[in-house]
Order: C-alpha cells, then sequence, then structure tokens
C-alpha cells in the first residue's frame, strides 16, 4: 500500500518496538518479491499509465518492476528492488556517470575569466530538463552539481579507485579534496546537501562524496614495519554492478543515436519520394501532446515521442490497408479523422506495406493528395 512503518519518539516498550521493526523488515521484503513477481509489461502500456489519476495495486507493482528493468537491464529479482531503493540508486549512478566523462576544454568569456563547461550528458541532461517542463523554474542544476565535484577534484580521485587502486587517506590530492571541503563547507552544503564538519578526517569526507555516488569502500589492515595500516579500495561487487548499469546507459545512447539517424535519413528519402511522385511534402514527425494533439508543427522531437509517433500511423496504415476492400470512401473516412501529418505518414506506410493495394487505390482515387489537406 506503499506504507513505510519508522519509530517515532524516545521511549516506549522496547518488545513492541523489535517487533514493530520486524514487521517493518517483512512489510518490505513482502513488496520487494511482489514487484519481482510482477506480470512484465512493455512501454506504450507504462507510459499510458503514468498519466492515469490512479492505478490498481497490481498494476503499480507492474509499472515499478517495467522501470527498473527499463533502468537497468537487468532482470528483476527482489535483491535488485532493494538495491533500487525507490529510484534513489540511479540518481546516484547518474551523478558518477557524470563525474566520470571528461570534461571540455577550457573557455574565456569577455572578461577574462576561465570556466570549464561541463560534458555534453551533463548540458543535455539540463537542456532537456528545460525542455521538458518549460513552465518551471525550478530546475534541478546538474551542471551546478558537477562542477562543484569537478573543482573538488574527484573526478581524478573517481578515476583512479574504480581502476582498482587503493589509498590510505594521506595521499596528497585525497588531503586536497578534504581541505577545499572544509574551506567551502557553506558551498559544498548548497550544492551538494553535505554537511561537512571540520573534525572529521579527508577519508570521512571522501567517504560521504562516495555515498552520494553510490559507492561504499572496504578495507584491509596488512602489517608493514610492525605496525597495521588501513588501505581502502571500492567495493569489489559495487563496481562490477555499477560498470554494468554504464555500460548498458551507454548502449542505450548509441541506440538512441542509431535511431534518430535512421529516422531522419527515412524521412529525408520519404520526403524526397513523396516529393517527386506527388508534388506534396512529407510529414515531419511532430511531437504529440498528453492529450494526443499536436499544436507546435513540424518541430524536432525525441526519440521516444518519435518512436510512438510512428507506432501510431502504421497502425493507422494497416487500418487503411484493410478498409481498403470496401472502397476508396472508406479509406477517405478513416484519414479524416487524422491530423495531415498522420494523414500522409498513413500513405507512405501504406505505399511501403502493400505497393500493389496503394497503386491500386491511387488508380481509383487519383485525387487523393486533396486528401492530405
Amino acid at each position: 500500500m506503499g506504507n513505510t512503518i519508522i519509530p517515532l519518539g524516545n521511549g516506549g516498550d522496547e518488545g513492541t518496538s523489535r517487533w514493530m521493526k520486524a514487521a517493518g523488515i517483512a512489510i518490505d521484503e513482502e513488496h520487494y518479491r511482489k514487484v519481482a513477481n510482477a506480470k512484465d509489461i512493455d512501454r506504450r502500456t507504462y507510459t499510458s499509465r503514468q498519466h492515469q489519476d490512479y492505478l490498481k495495486p497490481e498494476e503499480v507493482l507492474e509499472c515499478e518492476k517495467f522501470r527498473i528493468q527499463d533502468t537497468y537491464g537487468m532482470s528483476v529479482t527482489p535483491e535488485l528492488v532493494e538495491q533500487d531503493d525507490g529510484g534513489r540508486l540511479i540518481k546516484k549512478i547518474v551523478a558518477l556517470e557524470a563525474i566520470l566523462a571528461a570534461p571540455l576544454e577550457m573557455v574565456t568569456d569577455e572578461q577574462g575569466r576561465e570556466f570549464v563547461p561541463p560534458p555534453a550528458i551533463v548540458a543535455e541532461r539540463d537542456k532537456s530538463e528545460r525542455e521538458r517542463l518549460a513552465i518551471c523554474t525550478d530546475w534541478t542544476n546538474h551542471s551546478t552539481a558537477w562542477l562543484m565535484r569537478h573543482r573538488l577534484g574527484l573526478r581524478a580521485v573517481l578515476m583512479d579507485l574504480m581502476a582498482g587502486v587503493e589509498i590510505k587517506g594521506d595521499e596528497a590530492m585525497i588531503q586536497a579534496l578534504a581541505d577545499f571541503s572544509k574551506h567551502n563547507a557553506s558551498h559544498v552544503k548548497g550544492i551538494l546537501n553535505l554537511t561537512i564538519p571540520l573534525s572529521e578526517s579527508p577519508m570521512w569526507i571522501l567517504g560521504q562524496y562516495l555515498w552520494q555516488l553510490g559507492l561504499s569502500t572496504e578495507s584491509r589492515r596488512p602489517m608493514e614495519d610492525g605496525q597495521r595500516v588501513r588501505y581502502y579500495r571500492l567495493n569489489t561487487e559495487n563496481v562490477e554492478f555499477i560498470q554494468k548499469v554504464l555500460e548498458y546507459r551507454q548502449r542505450q545512447r548509441e541506440e538512441r543515436e542509431r535511431k534518430r539517424q535512421d529516422e531522419q535519413e527515412r524521412n529525408a528519402a520519404h520526403k524526397a519520394r513523396m516529393q517527386s511522385q506527388y508534388g506534396i511534402n512529407a510529414p515531419s514527425t511532430p511531437p504529440l501532446n498528453e492529450d494526443g494533439s499536436n499544436n507546435r508543427g513540424g518541430m524536432d522531437t525525441e526519440v521516444k515521442l518519435s518512436d510512438y509517433w510512428w507506432e501510431r500511423v502504421k497502425y493507422y496504415a494497416r487500418l487503411a490497408i484493410e478498409r481498403f476492400v470496401y472502397g476508396v470512401e472508406s479509406v477517405k473516412e478513416l484519414l479524416s479523422t487524422l491530423t495531415i501529418d498522420e494523414r500522409l505518414g498513413v500513405m507512405l506506410e501504406f505505399e511501403d506495406l502493400d505497393p500493389d493495394k496503394f497503386a491500386q487505390l491511387v488508380t481509383d482515387a487519383p485525387q487523393w493528395t486533396e486528401w492530405m489537406a
């Protein structure tokens, strides 16, 4: 039901407190199990449910399972559901992905001040958030958080740790990170929401930054010159898991870019063919609003929106082919319920799916281009 049991107050019966703690653990474990065992759904079902005011309990579990599977690219198990922590883990991994990305070259403004631009992956997150939430002014400033971590020197430390390097905490770069954090504690608090006590050790401070990035450390204490010396390294299993997620996210970006390029080539080919054969312009895959309307013309769209638009077009194209057996008027009636861009898209798909029937349609209704207006 989405409830969480937490203790309140500073007193009470010890036995009851233990019982409530055990009940909370049991509820959480049951939730993890139910999410892992929920029915699989596709992206279209998940997207449509995000706009519904109420979902059944089993539908909530199905959406949660899809989100986790789509986020990590792994089979959903109770352990993964617990590790995801309601979506908090992936936010940490995204922040880690940002700081690991190589920054752009230094730039100088008109006043001679030098700046380090954030990687493209960070800038694109800020840009897409502002475009998606156009009426909102309280956006998340991913570039600002990235810049703070960059100035801390965290990337250099992480590159070594991710490569399996062990540290003792007295290295120069760890000391520099701790000193910078203490001298700029108010800025660290304001930007990264971390409180840096002046009395804490460099390793403790580094541990706080690592926790924000979904990382943890493990240590060993060998004997050196008759004394125990503690060495720290990143948790091996944790690093392996995160690297798999980062590789999956990279593949997803490459796949989206490939689809975007394929779509551009397909649109260009369709436009040239329609212009040369029929003297009309092809659609520009406009975005759909939540209510299904289109009031923004032929703007470039995100891949997900564009893919959804083409899926709709393909569906109506198949209907048009089925209706053609009842005559061209039946096809014309179907097209009249669609937008102009959708009509053009349907005719393009009609010709691709069944060239013979499309040729027959052109013969029976040579004025079909007038239906596109």
